[in-house]
């Protein structure tokens, strides 16, 4: 089959994308992508040196979409938990890019950030709402993170579902909670 005119880098990559949401890291290989795109292998590699860089471009791609859930979580009215909602959110929606990302070994996988790309944003916020002590918005962080990790991991493997409201309220009980032991534990200390 001879490359396609309209064939371009970026169609390439958006195909692979596309298969990755879809149908997950495995199923991107260089035969399944040409033939969802109507062409043989050999204009893939036209554009790009190996699959591995298609695996990458498409997991950039992945990124950025994890990236706009995030920045869309950062910008309601309470941005701490805004990112929670975001994160399970798009657990919810992208299941397969979910997995991918935050469920599968790094060595399984190529083009995954090793850290997540709105971690420094999400550190900010946290020590923010504990009036600028690094130390308590890094232990709130994570012990948010652990849960929310967990709820999104459900969702994303079909194990049970939650409605946004049951989230909210989870959310927010587990914060309070943690805030609450945070000022607990400093009142003891003084």
């Amino acid at each position: 089959m001879p490359p396609k005119a309209n064939l371009t880098k970026e169609k390439i990559a958006e195909k692979a994308f596309e298969i990755l949401r879809s149908e997950g890291y495995d199923a991107l290989n260089a035969r399944y992508l040409a033939a969802s795109l109507g062409v043989s292998t050999m204009p893939l590699f036209h554009y790009y040196e190996n699959m591995d860089e298609i695996k990458i471009a498409a997991i950039t791609l992945g990124v950025e979409k994890y990236c706009r859930y995030m920045e869309d979580g950062m910008g309601e009215e309470f941005p701490f938990k805004g990112i929670g909602k975001a994160y399970i959110k798009f657990a919810k929606e992208e299941p397969k890019l979910f997995k991918i990302f935050f469920m599968t070994a790094d060595d399984k996988v190529i083009g995954v950030p090793k850290k997540d790309p709105k971690y420094g944003a999400a550190f900010d916020i946290a020590s923010n709402i504990m009036n600028g002590n690094q130390d308590e918005g890094s232990r709130i962080l994570k012990s948010m993170w652990i849960f929310v990790h967990g709820i999104a991991s459900l969702e994303a493997t079909g194990k049970t579902t939650f409605d946004e409201f049951e989230v909210n309220d989870m959310l927010s009980d587990v914060f309070w909670g943690l805030k609450n032991q945070l000022k607990s534990e400093e009142k003891n200390n003084e």
